[in-house]
């Protein structure tokens, strides 16, 4: 009896360890996606921000340069939305990659069980 408690603690922290390496792995991809959505947000906006801002100093008249600046304010509020976005896509792929990891550690724990 004294043996078999001591391989199902055994295969129980086997199984502990392999989901939690796989939880790590989960968390690690989704921070380096996140990162370089991030990233690339900020040269995105850097980058439109300053073209932009050129244009702006380019303008000769009130007109001019109330056009351009509703210009700016449009394209940064959807870039703004565009960046939520890719920032939800990869949280919510996370999300999905951990609700595998625990009904995948659920069902073989009721196998183990069982």
């Amino acid at each position: 009896m004294d043996q078999n408690i001591a391989e199902n603690f055994a295969k129980f922290t086997e199984n502990m360890m392999d989901s939690m390496q796989k939880l790590q792995e989960i968390n690690e991809k989704t921070l380096k996606e996140l990162t370089s959505q991030q990233f690339q947000s900020a040269q995105d906006f850097i980058k439109t921000g300053s073209e932009q801002i050129e244009q702006l100093g380019k303008s000769k008249t009130v007109e001019e340069a109330v056009s351009e600046q509703t210009k700016i304010t449009s394209t940064m509020g959807k870039m703004v939305l565009d960046s939520a976005q890719a920032t939800m896509e990869v949280l919510t792929n996370g999300q999905k990659d951990l609700e595998n990891l625990i009904k995948t550690a659920v069902k073989d724990g009721m196998k183990s069980k069982g």
